[in-house]
């Protein structure tokens, strides 16, 4: 839906002539990305009826009360990575690009923590930060994840989650475009202070903006945020060498960088490896973990390629020797001296001797384990390509660690049925497979999906991918006692998965106190509430009190 002339008009009085757009070939640049066949049945979601590009908070707060004034739903993303972060209600609705908020403001090194703008990349940041001895976790979605997306609007779950924690967590102070046009600063002592209060457990408004996974745009944009920030044992900088022409992601380390070591132990089956796991985090001597995460090679030319190469390189490892992927682990530990790295490694061998674990040398040769390093800290994105697209189930459930071996392992089953199918990529000779990603040394709970991969242009494949997920999203199904499907604010389309509507009456209705905190923030719903919550729910068909899914989408372009 196209704006008035008087709407456009208002808002690039706002910005600019030069840093608005309403080109239907623009704007489809802004709506195609991974995981909408799923969820739309094409490749692309609403189209945006405008795109801007704010360069300060006050440009950001005035577009906003225009929205207001007009009815013009909104959403700002800045590296536009998920699906959700594109994906509109309906086509009068408009994006903020927020590329031109770009700079580090601060990195504060006696009290760790740095002061970023929206477009700050976490790989740039752990480049700045590393000269200063410090270091932000990784996400891992590859170098351009920005860190205010994954610190305050999204669940930025990463395999440093077990030193670091989820990126949800170390959100210091935040300045706050509310949905209203309101400027909102949190984490300040005073007025005109700094954004450095840890506001500490209980009811909070930086405890609203975050939630539980994030509100995904539905409730306003952050413009700059205070973060927390952790040591770093290696160089200030480092190269990762690529030959001329080639993309960052095919730069490769020489050597695991010094102050930190990587180990992968290979172990019998799933249950040892979850076992394992278990052990090696709550040993509090990792840096970063994560299961099954070998395929650190640099990325083939197309999708063939890579799922040739894929292959190859599970066949290559250890043919004889019994390697499995699936039952392998990515271990990271750090230390300022040589004595704290000497003790965490003999700690991390004993528990992999306790369970029965080994190195298989060729898992363990220094290259690899660079370009694991690389991965595992810096993160060179997710590989999509050998299917076209991939699908976490339940991510990010709290929990002992007995019920998250518990959910992984059922989930692991369900997938495993789509893998001897044929519907889903299957790695590591048909075994169940989960990536795990322990928080907080498994202390509060961890990532616990089952990753599959599927191709979203093959219709068996596509209806197996919608299947698996409806069977874990079923309130109604075995998977009811593990809690509310993370992808609930994380990495839902609540207009067609309806997880909150479903969920909320088993959880105490909490739906129905987030939707009290989106009227309260949103008076007009001008924030688009794609994955986060309605302030009303919409009908859609039911089967009793189940809602069911609603693949596609209501408008066509």
């Amino acid at each position: 839906m196209k704006l008035t002339n008087e709407e456009y008009q208002a808002l690039e009085a706002v910005v600019g002539p030069e840093y608005i757009n309403q080109d239907p070939v623009i704007m489809d640049t802004y709506n195609q990305v991974w995981g909408n066949k799923f969820f739309f049945d094409e490749k692309h979601s609403v189209r945006p009826a405008a795109v801007l590009l704010p360069a300060s908070t006050e440009e950001v707060a005035a577009a906003v009360k225009v929205c207001n004034k007009y009815g013009i739903l909104f959403k700002a993303f800045s590296s536009g990575f998920e699906y959700l972060s594109l994906s509109l209600v309906h086509s009068k609705g408009i994006l903020f690009d927020l590329r031109r908020m770009n700079r580090i403001l601060e990195i504060d090194e006696k009290n760790m923590r740095a002061v970023v703008e929206p477009y700050v990349s976490v790989y740039k940041l752990q480049l700045e930060a590393a000269k200063k001895g410090l270091y932000t976790g990784r996400i891992g979605v590859g170098y351009s994840a920005g860190v205010i997306a994954a610190e305050c609007c999204h669940h930025g779950c990463q395999h440093t989650m077990v030193f670091t924690s989820g990126y949800g967590r170390n959100t210091l102070g935040v300045e706050w475009v509310l949905p209203t046009g309101e400027v909102l600063e949190l984490g300040t002592g005073e007025t005109g202070s700094d954004l450095f209060s840890a506001d500490g457990p209980g009811f909070s408004l930086r405890g609203i903006l975050r939630g539980r996974t994030g509100a995904n745009g539905g409730h306003g944009v952050v413009t700059k945020a205070s973060i927390k920030l952790y040591p770093w044992y290696g160089p200030p900088a480092w190269q990762q060498k690529k030959q001329p022409g080639q993309p960052l992601s095919w730069g490769q380390l020489d050597a695991v960088p010094d102050g930190y070591k990587v180990f992968v132990p290979t172990f019998a089956d799933l249950d040892n490896t979850l076992s394992a796991s278990e052990d090696l985090c709550r040993a509090e001597i990792l840096c970063a973990f994560g299961i099954g995460i070998i395929g650190t090679s640099p990325f083939s030319e197309g999708n063939d390629e890579e799922w040739a190469a894929m292959k190859a390189m599970v066949a290559n490892i250890d043919p004889a020797g019994g390697f499995s992927m699936a039952n392998s682990v990515v271990a990271v530990i750090g230390g300022q001296s040589a004595g704290e790295l000497a003790y965490k490694e003999k700690c991390l061998r004993a528990i992999t001797e306790k369970w029965g674990g080994r190195f298989a040398p060729a898992a363990n040769e220094p290259r690899g384990l660079a370009r694991a390093f690389a991965d595992i800290m810096w993160s060179n994105g997710v590989n999509l390509r050998a299917t076209g697209d991939f699908l976490p189930s339940s991510s990010s459930p709290d929990g002992s660690p007995a019920m998250l071996k518990d959910l992984a392992l059922k989930e692991g089953e369900v997938k495993k049925r789509y893998e001897q199918a044929g519907s889903f990529l299957a790695m590591g000779s048909g075994t169940r497979m989960v990536s795990w990603r322990p928080e907080e040394n498994l202390s509060i709970g961890a990532q616990g999906i089952s990753t599959a991969q599927y191709d979203p242009y093959d219709p068996v494949s596509l209806k197996a991918a919608r299947d698996f997920i409806d069977e874990l999203f079923d309130p109604r199904s075995a998977f009811h006692h593990f809690g509310v499907p993370s992808r609930g604010g994380c990495l839902q389309i609540e207009p067609v998965t309806h997880i909150h509507q479903n969920w909320g009456p088993l959880y105490d209705n909490y739906d129905k106190w987030v939707q009290q905190i989106k009227k309260m923030l949103d008076p007009n719903t001008v924030g688009d509430w794609t994955a986060y919550i309605p302030p009303e729910y919409p009908e859609y068909a039911k089967d009793g009190e189940y809602v069911l899914p609603s693949y596609g989408k209501d408008e066509q372009l």
